[in-house]
């Protein structure tokens, strides 16, 4: 009887199991459904951040809203572009003690955006009609697409260009930044719209300010003596065009014109800001006695048409100066004391007046580099680089370096200043290992320099390593266009 029953339930599970499995559909069986595929979406990857309109500028003297360009942005691959709010300051100098000439621009206009994580597509509207078009710095070797007054290019990485459509009588900066974070907790905070602050706003240590993007501060920021650990940082825009430059040229004077202040201070950071329409020096740095110490200038954007608008004073000991953009109508960068200082990564446009390196006589100088940086132009007058006052105490400059530079163009356009590459004529100092290495003049002028000592002002030691003007290396003081005397020594071409 077990046996029987067994057989009964071995039969009844292999039926089962036969019918647990699937048939073989025929032409009358519906095939299955098709899987439905889910395509994740994938977030638009990077950061591309424009900034807020400032609003209503009629309050602010000579910038206004551009009516000359159209910018817009996009992350590449995207559709859709973003419009870019465009400045515009205008010429306004005005003949001055000197009898210096204005610069030949009428107008310049800039934008700027911030972005990383991503490339952007850049598109850029001219409201005129176009004939050609230049990108500068070539050594970026930026190419666009040009079709009429629209161009259209893309940007990698954080660029600081001048665009120029027929000629440079009008340019554009692009100010194409790496984004910040907005420090809202600042000591002075500026956020998007107008700000008259006035002038020489008391600054003390351990204070910041931020300057959003969005924001246009007019005035000026006097930073106090021996301060330690102050920051000035934005996107924003700081602009002085509301007072005009002063009637003489005192020190006093000069020094109540500064856009920015310092002395004698300790870690101090100014980065990202851009300054329009400095009445004077843009920032005066001002270390006479050697006292200021490790500070950080960078990513700052200066356009300014004053005479006397230096650039940047880099002045102290372990001064960086790195990543800016300088349009001046004086010295582009100038030091009275420095020692163990870096200026790097920079695009200048030198105006009629100034130079591009100028060391004053107040004290000695000692390890400058001058690293990566890309002269776009220089409107007429004096030299590049000069070194030619001194009639005080004894000093030093020594162990300079000019490495990795490009000069694209310093016609000789003024009669009244050398106009020369060199112009090294010091009075009271010596100076000692100045090299030049990997530097390329794009234009050659049949006078490019004098190096020059004096029984008082010994020059030892000129190393010109790769120099190249006018398309060609060149190997000798003739092949150079330059002169030298016999309290000059050591000079060689590699």
């Amino acid at each position: 009887m077990k046996k029987i029953n067994l057989i009964v339930i071995a039969s009844l599970m292999v039926a089962a199991l036969n019918s647990c499995k699937k048939s073989t559909p025929d032409v009358s069986t519906p095939a299955p459904p098709t899987p439905v595929v889910i395509v994740p979406v994938v977030p638009s990857v990077g950061t591309l951040f424009v900034a807020p309109s400032p609003g209503n500028l009629s309050t602010v003297e000579h910038i206004k809203e551009s009516e000359d360009y159209v910018v817009e942005v996009k992350k590449s691959g995207e559709t859709t572009y973003t419009k870019v709010f465009v400045y515009k300051t205008d010429n306004y100098f005005k003949v001055n003690p000197f009898n210096i000439a204005a610069r030949p621009q009428a107008a310049a206009s800039f934008a700027n955006f911030s972005f990383s994580g991503t490339s952007v597509d850049v598109r850029i509207t001219s409201n005129s009609a176009v004939n050609s078009a230049t990108i500068r710095p070539l050594n970026f070797g930026v190419n666009f697409q040009r079709t009429a007054n629209v161009i259209t290019f893309t940007l990698d990485v954080p660029r600081k260009l001048s665009i120029e459509f027929n000629n440079r009588n009008n340019p554009l900066f692009l100010f194409a930044d790496a984004p910040d974070v907005p420090n809202t907790s600042a000591t002075y905070y500026y956020g998007p719209g107008v700000h008259n602050i006035g002038r020489k706003k008391a600054i003390s240590s351990g204070q910041s300010v931020y300057i959003a993007a969005g924001a246009v501060v007019e005035g000026s920021f006097s930073i106090a003596y021996g301060a330690q650990n102050v920051k000035i940082g934005g996107r924003g825009v700081v602009s002085n065009g509301e007072w005009e430059f002063p009637p003489s040229l005192g020190y006093s004077d000069m020094q109540n014109q500064s856009t920015i202040r310092n002395q004698g201070s300790n870690n101090t950071i100014i980065e990202g800001i851009i300054i329009a329409n400095s009445t004077g020096w843009t920032l005066q740095m001002e270390s006479y006695d050697g006292t200021i110490t490790n500070a950080q200038y960078k990513n700052l954007k200066i356009i300014n048409w004053n005479i006397s608008t230096d650039g940047i004073w880099f002045d102290g000991i372990n001064t960086i100066v790195d990543d800016c953009f300088i349009f001046n109508n004086d010295d582009i960068l100038t030091t009275h004391q420095s020692t163990n200082c870096k200026i790097s990564n920079m695009v200048v446009w030198g105006g009629t007046y100034g130079n591009l390196f100028m060391q004053s006589s107040y004290k000695s100088s000692d390890g400058i580099v001058y690293e990566n940086i890309n002269m776009i132009g220089k409107d007429g007058g004096k030299s590049l680089i000069e070194v030619q006052t001194g009639t005080g105490a004894k000093i030093s400059i020594n162990n300079v370096t000019f490495k990795n530079m490009r000069i694209e163009e310093h016609l000789k356009t003024a009669t009244n200043f050398p106009k020369k590459f060199l112009f090294i004529v010091p009075q009271s100092q010596d100076m000692n290992n100045w090299i030049f290495e990997n530097v390329t003049i794009d234009d050659k002028n049949p006078d490019e320099g004098d190096i020059y000592g004096t029984a008082n002002s010994l020059i030892n030691g000129i190393t010109f390593r790769n120099l190249k003007m006018g398309g060609a290396k060149v190997m000798s003081l003739t092949e150079a266009n330059m002169d030298i005397n016999g309290f000059v020594s050591n000079v060689r071409f590699e």
